[in-house]
């Protein structure tokens, strides 16, 4: 999963950490500069999502349950 942080250098900073309470973090970028008098930054992130001990992750058939019945959900307005 490939994430982008957008703020000040410390918010990005704080946040990297946070993730790495759910996510297995693989990278890190550099504090990328915004253009102009920003104060902003833009910190790039990759890593892998945990799943809860003993949980395995969805079956390529789930997967496409789950977002046909989305879909499906999205076009009936939310009513099923």
């Amino acid at each position: 999963m490939k994430l982008r942080l957008h703020g000040t250098e410390d918010e990005c900073r704080e946040m990297t950490g946070l993730l790495e309470q759910i996510m297995t973090v693989q990278a890190v970028s550099e504090p990328y500069p915004d253009r102009g008098r920003s104060v902003l930054v833009r910190v790039y992130v990759e890593g892998i999502p945990r799943r809860p001990a003993g949980e395995s992750p969805p079956g390529r058939q789930d997967q496409r349950a789950a977002a046909l019945a989305q879909r499906m959900s999205r076009k009936s307005g939310g009513a099923r």
